[in-house]
């Protein structure tokens, strides 16, 4: 049986406590909040769902598509670690490009921490790059879904993401990264919303937490827009938390028809996600058995030993 000190239970029932009154929203307090975005200039519309027809006809006979990738590393610290990277490109009718890379600090002259950060972000995104311009390149695609924001590409690879953001372009695919995390603090920014600065966190995921209603978009254009790029805040499922997709700015007027397509794409008591984004997700996975079976199969025992297993995997529980 789990041992649980009784010290542990008290504080957590602080913490809840604490958490309810300072984050707690009331019925009122999201009326208010829709109502200063409404001072904000925000646009609040309804987003249509496509029918089969009319999908059928904004498609033109094009495809969707959906780009993710996967990072796993073995069990230990750095330099002692192989981090394992694939990427998957992937149409709804099957056509897929895949990519697959393995990075080891234990082979590089520098070893600081943040190096090992920057090299994985890096390589995660030049893979998912990389398969998302072969994509494009082989199939006539209307639309490429990216799992995350656009915008990280353009720090973590920039010649890549130059590339495709070129192509998607020429070839009048539209790029939309989608969203499920929303980390920004924009919301604040705003003079209607200056008040909720005062709490010790403002994420605009925790503020239109349920303010939106069940198929709904949100778009600010004075925090919305950004290195060329603009940002979209929507609820697609019953699930009350937000999530988003960005957009290049040459392609920023399809925002409706992106928003409806992103719905059509999701279940309605979902989480809140185009359902061929979590399918890409689920098949490019680096899982944890994946890791150990291929170390096992293609490390030699002795440098495996030396390298990649730590005491505390002995221990007796």
């Amino acid at each position: 049986m789990l041992q649980i000190y009784p010290e542990i239970v008290i504080k957590l029932k602080k913490v809840n406590n604490s958490l309810q009154h300072i984050y707690q929203h009331s019925g009122s307090d999201k009326t208010i909040i829709r109502q200063k975005l409404h001072q904000s200039k925000a646009e609040i519309r309804q987003i249509q769902r496509f029918s089969t027809e009319a999908l059928h006809d904004w498609l033109k006979g094009k495809h969707v598509a959906a780009v993710d990738g996967s990072v796993n590393q073995t069990k230990g610290d750095p330099p002692h670690v192989l981090y394992f990277f694939q990427a998957l490109a992937k149409t709804t009718t099957g056509h897929a490009c895949q990519a697959a890379d393995i990075y080891s600090p234990l082979l590089e002259e520098t070893i600081e921490e943040d190096n090992h950060k920057n090299w994985r972000s890096h390589l995660l995104a030049k893979l998912e790059l990389k398969v998302a311009i072969q994509l494009i390149e082989e199939m006539p695609l209307t639309i490429l879904l990216m799992d995350g924001a656009l915008y990280h590409y353009r720090i973590d690879a920039p010649d890549e993401w130059e590339q495709l953001k070129r192509k998607a372009i020429e070839q009048q695919v539209l790029l939309v990264g989608v969203s499920e995390e929303i980390t920004t603090e924009n919301l604040v920014k705003l003079d209607s919303f200056a008040d909720y600065g005062k709490q010790p966190h403002t994420y605009d995921r925790d503020l239109l937490f349920g303010v939106l209603e069940k198929e709904e978009m949100l778009f600010v254009e004075s925090i919305q827009s950004k290195a060329g790029l603009q940002s979209v805040w929507m609820r697609l499922s019953s699930d009350p938390a937000i999530t988003g997709f960005d957009v290049l700015e040459e392609q920023a007027s399809m925002k409706e028809e992106i928003a409806s397509l992103l719905l059509t794409l999701t279940p309605r008591d979902g989480r809140g996600i185009p359902l061929w984004l979590d399918h890409v997700d689920l098949e490019v996975r680096v899982t944890d058995k994946l890791v150990e079976a291929l170390v096992e199969q293609y490390i030699d025992p002795e440098m495996k030993k030396r390298f990649f297993e730590k005491k505390r995997g002995a221990r007796p529980w």
